[in-house]
């Protein structure tokens, strides 16, 4: 009987251990379909985009009109040129008549242009270590609130066509960071926060891989 009795408990211990199932977690491309087709575009001209105030000691529009001309080369194989235009209005996109003369005698072009808005504020954040120090109150050794630097960068793309000027493309992006250094420039956080949104952008007109993580199951 103990003989039959070992024999099943090591039988039950082999089937046990050929079942586990383990986990591996991977990361993968995930391609996507781009919202509009750019490949049929002879060039882009990059605008000055609207800007509802101006930053002190920072050129918003400049570092923007540059970042995305940058940008643009790689993914995108024909001509990139810049353009100042003249914003009357914030609806200045919707105006066809503007885009068909601002574009000339170019032919199966693109405008890309836009609205952006850049603040910042100093805040107060309590961190998650120092909270004992309020629980001291007036007595703590520790501060328990410490001030931050909060930049935010809010940008709306436009896509138009030079010969129609019908809006091919339109999409809003909105991002924002907190920094431990409120002296904190606003040329850094320009480009910190900017580099967030490419990717979505991209993502859009380019159909650019996405990569996420997966798991997979194994025994």
């Amino acid at each position: 009987m103990k003989k039959n009795s070992g024999l099943l408990i090591l039988l039950v211990s082999l089937l046990a251990a050929c079942s586990i199932e383990t986990t591996r977690k991977v990361k993968i491309e995930i391609p996507s379909v781009p919202e509009i087709r750019l490949d049929r575009s002879q060039e882009i001209i990059v605008t000055n985009f609207w800007q509802d105030k101006e930053i002190q000691d920072f050129g918003l529009n400049q570092d923007l009109v540059q970042y995305f001309q940058d940008e643009l080369k790689r993914p995108f194989k024909g001509k990139l040129s810049t353009k100042t235009i003249s914003w009357d209005n914030a609806d200045l996109p919707k105006n066809k008549d503007f885009w068909k003369q601002a574009a000339g005698d170019a032919k199966n072009t693109l405008f890309l242009t836009g609205k952006v808005q850049f603040g910042q504020e100093l805040r107060k954040a309590l961190l998650a270590n120092e909270k004992r120090a309020v629980d001291d109150g007036p007595f703590a050794k520790e501060r328990a609130w410490a001030e931050r630097r909060n930049y935010s960068l809010k940008i709306e793309i436009f896509l138009i066509q030079s010969d129609t000027g019908d809006v091919l493309f339109q999409r809003e992006y909105q991002e924002q960071m907190n920094y431990a250094n409120i002296k904190q420039s606003a040329e850094f956080a320009f480009f910190d926060l900017i580099q967030r949104i490419k990717p979505k952008l991209f993502r859009a007109l380019f159909g650019t891989d996405k990569v996420q993580e997966r798991y997979l199951l194994s025994k």
